[in-house]
């Protein structure tokens, strides 16, 4: 894959980047090209050509019809196309999702991502490269299931013949901006995860987020769109190195990025549910640890770790971002990461067979993923880090 990417897409990347990224007097700073787009905006330049475009990718109108997606280059995939911006040795972006670390192209690039970021650092969601993550979250654009997907608690199953979807780089983020952190869409999987009330003002509708976050400059509102929303954007100081997540708008737990999540991941915001997880047990009733909570829930016998946590939390907001406390909330992002891990999973930690547990003998995890289950440490670290066992 590797090198594919960087030898079949160099070529692409020279028609992208040498457009987009080498004009004098162009800003590349926060979403970029990536919404917030003022009346006057050359951002669409960047990506697309309405009358000559080479690019084969279409994107799925709602009449179910294929529509070109009018974008420049020849890349053949959504992922490929991003990836001349976001990829190894690329010039377009400071987020190089592929190898999962920051790369700031030159010190001539003083935009507001680098003050909480610096060369070389591991992304907040870790990364692509399936050498140094064994654990992706899609499989090189193949079909997949969402664990825990579906509403019968089986569909999603492969064996069961679970529903599966392809999932690309669009399937999560809206590349021309949504109302929520990091380019979450408004819609996943048919369910409705943010989005904007246009009731008032069609033109400049008010942001309903599910996703936001407690980085420096953050609008808690949500993403405005045109001139406002530009304005918003040259305020914000991004960190996409430390984790610094933020509980729902409005402390409102069915939202959050635990709910996002859940639009395909649909049983495991519900504290139980019947469920065949194949993993050999069947179609039984299932109990999950709960998510959107503060942890001053526990009423353990033990304390749980709260101020030192190294896990990352969901804070109120900026002024909190920067230290743990009992009303901090954990949430999906708490325990696993949204792009690659490279956890190593050992003894207990990797099974075969759940009912016979013999140790080291699964594949770096335990049925039914039977890899790292995109956890931000290994074996059972995320556990321990709070349980203080």
């Amino acid at each position: 894959m590797k090198t594919v990417k960087r030898h079949a897409l160099a070529i692409l990347a020279v028609a992208v980047a040498a457009g987009l990224l080498l004009a004098p007097g162009v800003a590349f700073a926060n979403y970029s090209v990536h919404g917030s787009y003022t009346m006057s905006t050359d951002a669409c330049a960047g990506c697309h050509r309405a009358h000559t475009a080479a690019s084969p990718i279409t994107w799925v109108d709602l009449n179910s019809q294929n529509q070109s997606a009018l974008l420049l280059g020849t890349a053949t995939t959504i992922d490929e196309f991003c990836y001349t911006c976001h990829g190894s040795a690329m010039l377009g972006a400071d987020t190089n999702v592929y190898d999962g670390i920051f790369e700031a192209d030159d010190g001539a690039d003083t935009g507001s991502d680098r003050t909480y970021n610096t060369f070389g650092e591991p992304l907040n969601g870790g990364g692509f490269d399936p050498a140094v993550f064994p654990t992706i979250h899609y499989p090189n654009g193949t079909t997949w299931v969402a664990y825990g997907g579906g509403t019968t608690g089986r569909d999603g199953i492969i064996s069961v013949g679970g529903t599966q979807v392809q999932i690309s780089c669009t399937v999560c983020h809206d590349v021309h901006g949504s109302s929520n952190y990091r380019l979450l869409k408004d819609t996943v999987n048919g369910v409705t995860v943010g989005g904007y009330d246009g009731s008032v003002d069609p033109q400049n509708p008010t942001p309903q987020p599910y996703v936001v976050s407690a980085e420096e400059g953050y609008p808690g509102i949500g993403w405005l769109l045109h001139e406002p929303g530009a304005s918003q954007v040259a305020t914000y100081k991004p960190d996409y190195t430390t984790p610094r997540y933020a509980k729902a708008p409005g402390a409102d737990t069915s939202k959050g990025i635990s709910a996002w999540c859940a639009a395909c991941h649909t049983q495991y915001t519900s504290a139980e549910s019947t469920y065949d997880a194949a993993d050999g047990f069947g179609y039984v009733m299932r109990y999950r640890h709960p998510v959107n909570v503060p942890l001053s829930n526990f009423a353990g016998y033990r304390s749980i770790i709260v101020t030192t946590n190294p896990l990352p939390l969901a804070h109120d907001g900026w002024t909190d971002a920067t230290s743990n406390d009992a009303t901090d909330w954990m949430d999906c992002l708490t325990c696993h990461v949204a792009h690659g891990s490279s956890a190593v999973m050992t003894g207990y930690a990797s099974i075969a067979n759940p009912l016979d547990p013999q140790p080291d003998t699964g594949t770096n995890g335990v049925p039914p993923e039977d890899g790292n289950a995109l956890l931000r440490g290994n074996n059972r670290y995320v556990c321990e880090a709070c349980h203080n066992k």
